[in-house]
């Protein structure tokens, strides 16, 4: 038996859609990291996650050998490496904006200049 257009699938697929279960939907991700602690922190840490991933894929980019993470803590801050030389930087959310608007200005003349 063919199953046309319109037919028992559209039904089948309205029943299914209102029927969905929300609780079992996980939160994406700037959702769940903004429900834990203190909103001032949970915030400048999902800014400075913003920060790190822009800094990445500039660097990615530019093919410059630099690894940015979040060093957790009291006051987080964004840490720095060159993987060739070892030299390592830390940022706060300001200097890493900073950073990243001269990148911008410059078109990444100067990227490995950070250290």
């Amino acid at each position: 038996m063919k199953i046309g257009a319109g037919g028992l699938q559209a039904m089948i697929a309205q029943d299914a859609a209102r029927s969905l279960d929300a609780s079992r939907l996980k939160p994406p991700a700037e959702e769940a990291l903004l429900q834990g602690e203190d909103l001032a922190l949970r915030r400048l840490k999902y800014e400075l996650n913003k920060a790190v991933e822009q800094m990445r894929r500039a660097a990615e980019m530019f093919n410059q050998p630099l690894e940015f993470l979040v060093k957790r803590g009291d006051k987080p801050k964004i840490k720095a490496r060159d993987r060739r030389t070892g030299a390592e930087r830390e940022f706060t959310l300001e200097e890493a904006e900073a950073w990243l608007e001269e990148l911008n200005e410059n078109k990444g003349r100067n990227l490995n200049g950070y250290a």
